[in-house]
């Protein structure tokens, strides 16, 4: 039933950013995520796809979005976390949204 749902279209509440910098049009969002197994890995690629680009309709046009994962202490390869990067960049690109998106990890 879950599989049905698709979470890029989720009408989602007012967004809530952890950090916004007018003067550089530059918004934060900061994830506290698993992703040590595929299927959490997965639920992790849907969520953070809906919720960017639920965000990126809510925000100033051409605000640049950085997403920051904190994977602290999952013992994550920096070759894992390259490909969830590429995956996350490929997935939102589809969408062609105007922001530009930086990711960055915590370690």
């Amino acid at each position: 039933m879950l599989d049905q749902i698709n979470t890029y279209k989720l009408d989602w509440d007012p967004i809530t950013v952890d950090g916004y910098n007018e003067n550089n049009n530059v918004v934060t969002m900061v994830f506290n995520c698993n992703i040590t197994t595929e299927s959490k890995y997965q639920e992790v690629v849907k969520y953070v796809v809906g919720r960017t680009l639920w965000c990126s309709y809510n925000l100033p046009s051409k605000a640049i979005i950085t997403l920051s994962f904190d994977i602290r202490g999952q013992g994550v390869i920096m070759t894992k976390s390259n490909m969830f990067k590429l995956e996350l960049l490929e997935k939102i690109n589809v969408f062609q949204i105007d922001n530009q998106i930086i990711i960055d990890f915590l370690r």
